[in-house]
């Protein structure tokens, strides 16, 4: 599949994605909306697996897609290799993990403990998060694209069948915390499903078995651990602020904390939805560059750059003028009644986004010139980048919430984003002699290519309807 025709894969197949997953976090919004605390608290449980999953990655994920595409390993090397670390090393950071979650969290914030039903399920599903990554990396590498986005596309469809399924068997009492119960054994059920699936579609490349090259996973480590780092810290930057909220927030009662949490989950759903442009394209980018000259990455960067601003900007706009109308006309179609939204959450959840969306939409250049900085092997340079955005971030969480809660998260965050973004625009300048403005500054020829882009999703709609 040539580049482009992978982006318009890649962009229906995010579409559709992007419906899916914003449909679950609107339907559990609709299950709690009277209990926002109870919101925040399946939220922190739905994210948990993942910053696990991105702490036990080690880079190998990314050093798969390098390795093979320099043609350096084998399939089978790789394969096994990271299959052996997602079960052993995946192990051992959740079992890791569910000591700090049973024992050290109780004595930091009493109202943030999770039972063992709860821990039990979501330390089980990292390992298995992931297997499923690194079978799906080897769709990737090899340049089968419509299986890699067609997996990401299973894996939000099955979620929420998953988690209603858990719902309804644990009593569906919101008020009782059966949110976030559904919410850990729904992402188990789901996640030990996509197993089954990304190793079936995987066995027609590479013998589904454990084992272990000692130079692969030198050189994957070696490669691949400023990539697990700066994804690890990419990742915090996008989550910590939820954990930070329940554990500093004291401008009110504890038992406000999680609802502050629920506030602040629902405000960056709706600003990171100008992200999904860049994420659609951003493994396929990384790809890409990986496998081309530096002349070639440096011609096609700036454009994608650009394009994915330009679509931040409008995505931004209107993320702004439509949560308060969808939110409150979804709450009253359901609910009977708009004053749930109108009255209880937007009056958080909008003035956070104002504060957050200009940092998401500046964020949006940094994801792409990051991939193309890891495409070239620089990855200290992304790194650094990561590294700015999570002092910064942690450091005005520390000031901002402990008086202001969601809105403090959300100001912190989108300085921590557009100082982050500054860097990494001069960073990916002084790297590729590629002016700054050239990155930023949308030109004529980039309406040309969006239309292209444009006309091949429409064609492409057309030949699906038919």
């Amino acid at each position: 599949m040539n580049f482009r025709r992978g982006i318009v894969f890649a962009l229906l197949m995010q579409v559709l994605i992007v419906a899916v997953d914003k449909g679950s976090g609107l339907i559990l919004y609709l299950i709690c909306p009277n209990h926002p605390d109870q919101y925040g608290l399946a939220g922190l449980v739905s994210t948990t697996p993942f910053v696990l999953m991105a702490v036990a990655n080690l880079g190998l994920a990314s050093s798969q897609v390098y390795f093979l595409r320099k043609g350096l390993f084998t399939a089978e090397q790789t394969f096994a290799t990271n299959l052996t670390v997602a079960l052993v090393w995946g192990g051992t950071v959740a079992g890791v993990a569910a000591v700090a979650i049973l024992w050290l969290l109780p004595l930091c914030a009493t109202d943030l403990t999770f039972p063992f039903s709860i821990v039990l399920p979501l330390c089980i599903v990292v390992p298995l998060l992931l297997v499923a990554s690194f079978a799906n990396t080897m769709n990737l590498a090899t340049d089968r694209v419509k299986e890699y986005t067609t997996v990401h596309l299973v894996t939000s469809v099955l979620f929420l069948p998953s988690f209603l399924g858990c719902f309804y068997l644990f009593g569906a009492k919101v008020e009782n915390g059966d949110a976030a119960y559904a919410m850990a054994w729904g992402r188990l059920l789901s996640t030990a499903l996509i197993v089954a699936l990304v190793l079936w579609l995987v066995r027609r490349i590479v013998r589904v078995r454990l084992g272990f090259h000692r130079e692969y996973l030198r050189e994957g480590l070696k490669y691949g651990w400023r990539s697990n780092l700066g994804g690890t810290l990419a990742y915090l930057n996008h989550r910590l602020d939820l954990y930070i909220i329940g554990l500093v927030y004291v401008a009110s009662s504890n038992d406000n904390r999680l609802a502050e949490v629920g506030f602040y989950s629902i405000a960056v759903t709706w600003a990171e939805l100008v992200w999904h442009f860049p994420d659609a394209l951003r493994d396929l980018f990384f790809s890409k560059v990986a496998a081309s000259t530096h002349e070639e990455a440096r011609g096609l960067t700036p454009v994608l750059t650009r394009l994915a601003l330009s679509a931040s900007l409008f995505g931004g706009v209107v993320v702004l003028l439509m949560v308060d109308p969808v939110m409150g006309t979804i709450t009253e179609l359901v609910r009977g009644s708009s004053e749930r939204w109108t009255t209880g959450w937007s009056p958080t959840v909008h003035r956070a986004l104002v504060w957050l969306t200009p940092g998401t939409i500046a964020y949006t250049v940094s994801k792409v010139l990051q991939a193309d900085l890891a495409g070239r092997n620089r990855q200290e340079v992304t790194l650094r980048a990561q590294w700015i955005a999570f002092v910064v971030m942690v450091v005005l969480d520390l000031i901002f919430i402990p008086a202001n809660g969601a809105l403090g998260a959300a100001a912190a965050s989108s300085a921590a984003y557009i100082t982050a973004t500054i860097y990494t625009v001069l960073a990916y300048s002084r790297e590729t002699l590629v002016p700054v403005l050239q990155c930023l500054v949308p030109r004529r020829s980039d309406l040309m290519y969006f239309r292209e882009i444009v006309s091949a999703v429409l064609a492409k709609l057309r030949g699906s309807r038919a």
